[in-house]
């Protein structure tokens, strides 16, 4: 099953963080796994599922005043493996791999 990152951002709205909240949960009212990051979404789901998803995400930003969306989308599909969300992240996860604080 393919992966994808998502990072929209929103321009021109009172409050993008805000807007960027109800993106995350056009994301999550998919239906799809999904885990927010720091700077993006991670998302798991059928090619098509993950393309509908994008365009939802960058489509509710505008209908919650954005006047110009920036959206990203980074996607990793094989025919070999089925990539996860998990796959990319438990190896950067683990304590001993933690960055120490400076």
């Amino acid at each position: 099953m393919p992966v994808c990152d998502i990072t929209v951002v929103p321009s021109g709205a009172d409050d993008a963080y805000a807007v960027v909240d109800e993106v995350i949960r056009a994301i999550e009212a998919s239906g799809l796994r999904f885990e927010v990051g720091a700077m993006s979404t991670a998302v798991e789901g059928e090619l098509e599922e993950l393309f509908a998803v994008t365009r939802a995400a960058h489509e509710r930003a505008f209908e919650c005043g954005a006047t110009s969306v920036l959206t990203t989308l980074r996607l990793h599909d094989s025919r070999t493996v089925e990539p996860t969300i998990e796959d990319k992240t438990t190896h950067y996860l683990r304590a001993d791999r933690a960055i120490p604080p400076s």
